[in-house]
């Protein structure tokens, strides 16, 4: 597991299970509860799957690269790291 500091528009926080899990600015500019995308090998926000990180983890968009298997994973994964998650969150792009 990897974790990187944000840098740039779009930037990958975790890395875990050859999953990536980034930030979107979109979504730290206009919504009001923190999420964060989910996809493996590349960053692709149309494609990718968005997991809602409060109230409640919860799935926003399961996208279209991760197969059931990996979308349950990925889930494993933000549970595991949510305040990490939702600590990096609160400092990006504020």
């Amino acid at each position: 597991m990897s974790y990187n500091s944000p840098t740039m528009m779009s930037p990958k926080v975790l890395e875990a299970d050859g999953l990536i899990f980034w930030f979107h600015s979109y979504d730290a500019i206009h919504e009001s509860r923190a999420s964060v995308h989910v996809g493996k090998g590349t960053q692709d926000d149309v494609n990718d799957a968005k997991i809602w990180l409060e109230p409640e983890i919860e799935i926003g968009h399961d996208g279209r690269t991760l197969k059931p298997k990996e979308l349950r994973k990925a889930l494993r994964v933000i549970e595991e790291n949510r305040n990490y998650l939702l600590e990096e969150w609160r400092g990006y792009g504020r």
